[in-house]
């Protein structure tokens, strides 16, 4: 350095000690400043703080040995890696948690939670917080690594050295070229356990799809997927996880929910603390499996939860065309089940009908076990479905023997029976009685039923056999599917929706549950004179009483939540505390609604059906009154699942987790006296920042003495926050304590779920019922003021007869009048009727008409007409309109014959038929001879009541005359005016009228229609012509059939007198003709 230059500037290396100094956070201060480069280098004042490091946790789970000892200034901890306590301290820490346990509770064994607000501090908090001092260990590290450069590579040459590659394991890499992370392995694991389910996994606060299901995420959730090393990756938030898991599910998806089983708090003191978070399959759903929640908005569809079923088929000859079915359904979020066996035909109308009643929304089939008819019907039934993503369809291999099936049932049920609550149907195998009563083939349907449902959790919806419903019962009539769509008994045929169908007419329901079985009447009127004497008995004192209990019933039904799914949600685990707080105050309110009686008729209804509805009410009373002694609803509804116990020593270990947390907070507010007092700060409170408890915070301005070994967490242009080592081990045990209480909590609230659904299950399941019962019976009572309406009288006497009956949709819908129709079947009148007369005169509407007027009767409803007298009916079958059905191969003619077809097979003389223009679709002369041969089978064999609509006046002619006493013809009354121009305007009059019309004024329709008057004066011609052709051929036909009839007469022998009579009736019709 030359002589008179100014002094050299200051080395950033001048500021590091070579040598071994005294302690630098003695009376040092917390730097914030900007460091002085140009300052003395042996100035006090400008001596920089200790650095701060920032520490990360190492990309690899295992650490290198030097790294263990790595030396971070400014810290007063020897590694970072926390240690598991020691059984000193755990047994220091049981004895302060047992006198902590002590002064808390005191005699009385009760405590109360510290109040959240504000302390002021005490006068003689004037103790210090005393820091700790460095270990022998610490120094001797402080010294080696305050020598010399080449000193301490002596130092650190004297430890033999372990390279990396020595201890480096060929690791498989993915796709991208890089290795599988931990994260990565245990993906690829997961779908491997899981494969045909989309995972959604749980990573920190996001759910993450990974692979193909990132692929299925982005199509259906519309959302973006991208690249991350290995998988293709998308990911929503937690908080949004049940929206998009609906989405998948309504999509026909199976879905997996993965969850970390560990939390960040117990994984730091655990054995695997440096490997991922362990992450299990918590919940697998499909759309039949989900139970959602009692206030979903997405539950739209009221009249039917979406059931899953079984099906099995076995072979009754060579052929596929007779064969056996039995299937169980059941609906999870209800516990409905519905089970049957029934012989079917190649058509598989029978299974058809109950796929069409039940609605299924999952099947469970045997693979390559059914045979091509009914894979067709299924197959068909799966793509016509309203349910947005389709029917989901899972097979299963092998198909159990009986006896199999009846073993895994009896293994089920048995290991309930050595659960720790039993029911009383499981202990006295009663349940096991009844299920020996089912059909071998419902047997082994359930069997697979049983073990399928057990992967999602719901096998348990079994365990009550009360609620098991054969779907063919004697006292039942049952609706076949076109019947159903035919007299639009569930949604209309134009859009597709409730509105304009008969459940829309009848249904005035105020629960879901009470929907559920009004629509299960509806499709099922019925039979049993003494059951549905009793609905309208009840329907009727309903209108005519003014009981203040019938009163009290409707207030109770109003508001009432889906009592029958939240009671499924108590039986499977899935209940969530703030549901349960609105299932015990909705049993409540149904238990303060009724007061103590001995027997049903202490009520006071005339009707025993109401009687024994509001009787059974007081049954839910017992309980409601244990349910309330053990939960607090107010703790319950805001979802404390740990303090929602009206006794804490009802479960031990959580009292037990919950003081130990409040030792830990008596202990950091001790910590806060001694901070308060070492920083002159009266009115500190703990702060939390970003989720950080217990953080202390301080203003820069106010320049408090800040020790130096203070961790600090944050900091901001005008706050500084700090947590010290002491109160950090504090709040680790305090986020540990509350982990371990919420697990504890939880596995309690399951154990009083369980003993809910085994103890009351059955009662308030059947106070459900009763309730369902009520809402259907005041559903109808409100139908029956309906203008118009009227109770329809059941008699013995085989006759139908409706006077001024009207339909009960188009006259809902049309704000004209509905023109009334009278209609006289049986008794003195002809029990067939052939209706004829113009296109669009009103035929199908009035004999629809008749049908649901009869569906209504037997249902138990009042009907819109001025009087009916019904003899009850075993069945309505119905042939109208015409469609094709391509996906079954089969024409519109076919479709016709096969339901035809069903219909002969089916009815009876108690039936109802409703044939509509059978005989289209195929030529003239044979539609002609298909409808005659059928309407004279069900005259002359069956003796049915008929509704016969026909474009064939010769038919109906000819069978009226063969048939006088059996047959009466109607036409539909019209007015025909001929214009100038030659062409006839037709005003319709619907009215039905005797006699048969000569014509159906197609010609005229198509006027209607719009069709080109050209158009229409060339086929009016061709019609004229046409006519008179077939008139003159008939003729032409009689008279040569008469002549023949005279030479066999003439001739004499055995036929003659047949001949005769045979000349007799043609003759009659020649002379029927010419006038």
């Amino acid at each position: 350095m030359k002589k008179g230059s100014s002094p050299p500037q200051t080395r950033i290396s001048s500021y590091f000690s070579q040598a071994s100094s005294s302690n630098p956070s003695k009376g040092s201060k917390n730097w914030s400043g900007l460091i002085d480069l140009t300052g003395e280098a042996d100035s006090s004042d400008s001596e920089p703080p200790p650095k701060k490091r920032k520490i990360t946790t190492p990309s690899s789970p295992v650490f290198s040995r030097t790294s263990e000892w790595q030396y971070t200034p400014g810290l007063n901890t020897q590694t970072t890696a926390a240690k598991p306590p020691t059984e000193r301290e755990i047994d220091a820490k049981k004895k302060r948690q047992e006198a902590f346990r002590k002064k808390l509770l005191a005699d009385d064994h009760r405590f109360n939670r510290r109040a959240s607000g504000t302390r002021e501090p005490e006068q003689d908090e004037v103790e210090e917080l005393s820091g700790g001092e460095s270990d022998d260990e610490f120094k001797a590290l402080t010294k080696m690594f305050s020598v010399k450069g080449q000193d301490a590579k002596k130092v650190v040459s004297k430890k033999p050295v372990r390279t990396n590659s020595a201890r480096k394991v060929a690791e498989e890499k993915g796709p991208c070229g890089q290795p599988y992370t931990p994260l990565e392995k245990q993906v690829l694991q997961l779908k491997k356990e899981n494969a045909g389910t989309v995972l959604m996994i749980e990573v920190g606060y996001k759910y993450r799809f990974f692979g193909d299901d990132a692929k299925v995420a982005s199509k259906e959730l519309g959302m973006v997927s991208f690249n991350d090393r290995n998988f293709l990756v998308a990911s929503i938030p937690s908080h949004r996880r049940d929206i998009h898991l609906k989405k998948l599910l309504s999509q026909g998806y199976r879905v997996g929910i993965v969850q970390q089983t560990e939390t960040a708090a117990l994984k730091k003191v655990g054995d695997n603390r440096n490997a991922p978070f362990e992450r299990k399959l918590t919940g697998l759903y499909t759309a039949t499996t989900f139970v959602d929640g009692l206030d979903s908005v997405d539950d739209v569809d009221k009249y039917v939860a979406p059931p899953f079923m079984c099906i099995v088929e076995e072979k009754e000859g060579p052929h596929d065309g007779d064969v056996r079915i039995g299937l169980i359904s059941i609906c999870p979020s209800t516990g409905d089940v519905i089970w049957d066996a029934f012989e079917d035909t190649l058509m598989r109308l029978e299974l058809e009908t109950r796929l069409s009643h039940t609605k299924p929304a999952e099947l469970l089939l045997h693979q390559g076990g059914l045979t091509k008819a009914t894979e067709k019907i299924l197959s068909h039934f799966t793509t016509i479905s309203s349910i947005s993503g389709g029917i989901r369809v899972e097979h299963f291999q092998a198909l159990m023997p009986y006896t199999d099936a009846y073993s895994y049932i009896t293994d089920f049920y048995a290991k309930k029976k050595a659960g720790p609550i039993v029911s009383d149907n499981v202990r006295s195998g009663k349940i096991l009685a009844d299920i020996s009563d089912l059909p071998k083939s419902v047997v082994v349907a359930l069997a697979h039923s049983m073990k399928y449902l057990s992967k999602f959790g719901l096998a348990d919806a079994f365990l009550e056999t009360n609620f098991f419903t054969n779907f063919s019962t004697r006292a039942h009539m049952l609706l076949a599917t076109n019947t159903l769509q035919n007299l639009e008994i569930y949604r209309n045929e134009t859009d597709y929706t409730t509105r304009g169908s008969l459940m829309w007419i009848l249904d005035r329901t105020k629960t879901r549950f009470g929907a559920r079985l009004l629509r299960y009447w509806v499709g099922r009127p019925l039979v049993d004179k003494v059951a549905l004497q009793q609905r309208i008995d009840a329907v009727e004192e309903i209108l005519a009483s003014s009981s203040e209990k019938l009163v009290d019933l409707r207030q109770v039904l109003k508001g009432l939540p889906d009592l029958a799914k939240g009671l499924c949600r108590i039986h499977y685990g899935q209940c969530s505390p703030q549901e349960l707080a609105i299932l015990i105050r909705a049993f409540k309110k149904i238990a303060d609604s009724v007061k103590a009686m001995e027997k049903p008729s202490d009520v006071g209804f005339d009707s025993a059906l109401l009687n024994d509805i509001v009787f059974s009410l007081q049954h839910v009373k017992g309980p409601v009154t244990d349910m309330l002694s053990i939960v607090n609803l107010n703790e319950a509804a805001e979802g404390k699942k740990a303090t929602m116990w009206v006794d804490p020593e009802r479960y031990p270990d959580v009292l037990d987790r919950d003081l130990a947390i409040l030792q830990i907070e008596a202990e950091l507010d001790d910590e806060l006296k001694a901070i308060r007092r070492l920083l002159k700060f009266p009115s500190l409170q703990w702060s939390t920042i970003s989720g950080e408890e217990f953080v202390v915070e301080v203003k820069k301005s106010d320049n408090r003495p800040i020790p130096d070994d203070w961790n600090r967490i944050s900091r901001t242009k005008y706050f500084e926050r700090y947590q010290p080592l002491s109160v950090k081990h504090k709040v680790e045990e305090h986020n540990q304590g509350q982990e371990s209480l919420k697990a504890e909590a939880h596995k309690a609230y399951l154990l009083f779920l369980a003993e809910i659904s085994q103890k009351y299950y059955g009662v308030l399941r059947n106070t459900v019922t009763k309730l369902a019962v009520a809402d259907c019976l005041l559903s109808l009572a409100h139908v029956a003021l309906l203008p118009g309406y009227v109770k329809p009288c059941i008699v013995e006497e085989d006759v139908l007869e409706i006077v001024d009956g009207r339909h009960p949709m188009v006259e809902a819908l049309r704000d004209s009048p509905f023109v009334p129709n009278t209609v006289l079947m049986g008794g003195p009148e002809p029990k067939n009727k052939i209706i004829t007369g113009p296109n669009m005169g009103g035929k199908s509407s009035s004999v629809r008409m008749v049908a649901l007027i009869a569906v209504m009767a037997q249902v138990g409803s009042y009907v819109p007409a001025t009087s009916v007298r019904i003899n009850l009916l075993d069945s309505v079958l119905t042939r109208m309109g015409a469609s094709d059905d391509l996906a079954r191969g089969r024409s519109t003619f076919m479709v016709s014959m096969a339901e035809t077809s069903e219909i002969l097979r089916s009815a009876t003389e108690r039936s109802l038929v409703i044939l509509d223009e059978l005989g289209r679709g195929t030529s003239t002369f044979d539609g002609m001879a298909i409808a005659d041969a059928v309407l004279q089978h069900l005259v002359q064999s069956v003796g049915c009541k008929t509704l016969f609509i026909t474009h064939y006046p010769s038919i109906a002619l000819g069978l009226e005359k063969k048939f006088p006493r059996h047959i009466h013809n109607l036409h539909m009354g019209y007015e025909a005016e001929t214009r100038v121009t030659g062409f006839r305007d037709i005003t319709f009059l619907y009215r039905l009228t005797s006699g048969i019309a000569p014509e159906s004024f197609g010609v005229e329709c198509g006027a209607l229609a719009g069709l080109p008057e050209r158009l229409l004066s060339v086929a009016a011609e061709h019609s004229s012509q046409m006519k008179d052709q077939v008139i003159a051929r008939t003729n032409r036909n009689k008279t040569k059939k008469t002549m023949r009839l005279l030479h066999t007469c003439l001739q004499g022998g055995n036929t003659a007198t047949c001949s005769l009579l045979a000349l007799r009736l043609v003759t009659e019709e020649l002379v029927a003709d010419h006038y």
